[in-house]
């Protein structure tokens, strides 16, 4: 017995009626998508959702955690993540890196869950001389 049965149907007559999958219509994958509750490209997703995860990686964090965040697992977070972005960040953020500047980068990274290249990003653009991001790296 199948764990979808109504799933296993639609995809039997599919096959039935169209032969192999490429060349079932687009509304025919459609429904087997979200019968399957699973989308084959960011058409299918919404747009909130690709917002949020840019914001998040934008902000640095890390896949895992932002999958924390928005309640969905790291598959979740990996089909909606951003090709090309920026980093940036918050008020809130620039406030933490101030409170942790003396901590190491990989400290700071490991506390707010962020990307390393993140924060030596972010130290280069809100004030770290290249004295200290070079003992930094040391």
């Amino acid at each position: 017995m199948a764990l979808n049965e109504e799933l296993l149907a639609h995809i039997q007559a599919a096959e039935d009626e169209y032969g192999h999958v490429s060349n079932w219509p687009d509304s025919v994958l459609k429904k087997a998508r979200k019968l399957a509750d699973r989308y084959g490209n960011e058409a299918g997703f919404k747009l909130e959702e690709l917002v949020d995860v840019r914001d998040l990686a934008e902000r640095g964090f890390f896949v895992t955690h932002i999958g924390i965040k928005l309640h969905h697992s790291r598959g979740w977070v990996l089909n909606r993540m951003p090709e090309d972005f920026e980093y940036t960040a918050t008020e809130e953020d620039q406030r933490l890196l101030e409170i942790y500047q003396e901590k190491s980068t990989r400290e700071v990274g490991r506390l707010l869950h962020r990307d390393l290249s993140w924060v030596r990003e972010m130290r280069r653009k809100y004030g770290w001389t290249q004295e200290q991001l070079a003992q930094e790296d040391e």
